[in-house]
């Protein structure tokens, strides 16, 4: 999909995607699955324009409390409903979150039935969740200006290049080129 000059894209989590042309200014803000304690339905499931007020919105942000004000207004306009309560309480416990198999030993499942409740709360595998979460975790401590070697360590990344290549994998950018004077903000989600 090509948006017309003006119009914000909502791109679903697990949409493999490029925003572009190179060398335009633009403007993503990702939005934690948990967010709010929805997640988006399964029927918003491809690439789609938001409306022209929330497109209008989106292009004023000038700072972080506008941007989560936007986020919060964008996410009441999805269909959604609460995340599964086992699951919630378990991605608090980052003991459950070192791979799929612990986080379904965890919640007492199979890792088929947690590979269904996870793509039907958050639209992908959870592989994929906790990826997103390791990341989160690592935004956290880059917030609190901790180092990239420390930032790894915190979203439990083996390492600082393991840290790299999930970075480039998921957004596109390393660390030096893409979080340079990048203001990073993860707000708690309790």
């Amino acid at each position: 999909i090509i948006a017309p000059k003006g119009k914000a894209i909502h791109i679903p989590a697990g949409q493999t995607h490029s925003i572009g042309p190179e060398g335009r200014l633009t403007r993503s803000i990702y939005i934690d699955p948990r967010f709010s304690g929805i997640r988006n339905d399964q029927q918003c499931n491809q690439p789609a324009c938001l409306s022209d007020d929330l497109s209008a919105a989106l292009e004023h942000i000038s700072d972080i409390n506008q941007a989560r004000d936007w986020a919060k207004r964008f996410a009441g306009r999805l269909p959604g409903s609460a995340i599964d309560s086992r699951l919630q309480k378990a991605l608090g416990n980052v003991r459950a979150l070192a791979n799929p198999a612990a986080l379904a030993r965890e919640l007492a499942l199979s890792p088929t039935r947690l590979r269904e409740i996870v793509k039907a709360d958050f639209g992908v595998p959870p592989s994929k969740l906790l990826q997103w979460l390791q990341l989160l975790g690592a935004a956290k401590a880059m917030e609190a200006s901790s180092s990239l070697a420390d930032a790894a360590a915190a979203g439990g990344f083996a390492d600082q290049a393991h840290f790299t290549r999930r970075l480039q994998q998921w957004f596109g950018v390393t660390p030096k080129i893409g979080l340079s004077g990048l203001e990073v903000s993860v707000d708690d989600l309790s």
